[in-house]
């Protein structure tokens, strides 16, 4: 699994978490990847490339 770091507020979390917390009311997250990511810790969202991965094992 690969985990994402937040480039505004530096929060470690994973991405499917931030698909289920941050993203529950949005459209695009019934469809599928939607190529951006939202940080569920502060609500900073950008393209996926933006945020720093980590992977983790």
């Amino acid at each position: 699994m690969s985990r994402l770091r937040c480039p505004k507020c530096g929060f470690v979390f994973d991405i499917s978490y931030a698909r289920a917390i941050s993203c529950s009311g949005c459209p695009m997250s019934t469809f599928g990847e939607c190529g951006y990511v939202k940080c569920p810790k502060c609500g900073y969202e950008d393209r996926y490339e933006k945020f720093v991965s980590f992977v983790s094992y």
